[in-house]
């Protein structure tokens, strides 16, 4: 009887233990600090670096096979 509520103790053990506050770090109880030091702001584009995946005309099969085929 008791192996049958040990599993069942550790369950409610483990769901209250998750209930439990931690402190809340500083960097996030004042958000709103305008004495922190922020690096400056720059413009990335979105879109930098990103590969265009645009249709392609048709290759001629034999010449594509002899580009990636065992050289001879």
């Amino acid at each position: 009887m008791t192996f049958v509520k040990m599993p069942i103790l550790a369950g409610i053990g483990l769901a209250l233990g998750a209930c439990s506050l931690t402190p809340v770090p500083d960097h996030l109880a004042r958000p709103a600090d305008p004495s922190v030091r922020v690096p400056a702001m720059q413009y990335r584009s979105v879109t930098a670096g990103a590969a265009t995946f645009r249709p392609a005309n048709p290759k001629d099969w034999r010449e594509l096979n002899r580009d990636v085929g065992p050289k001879s």
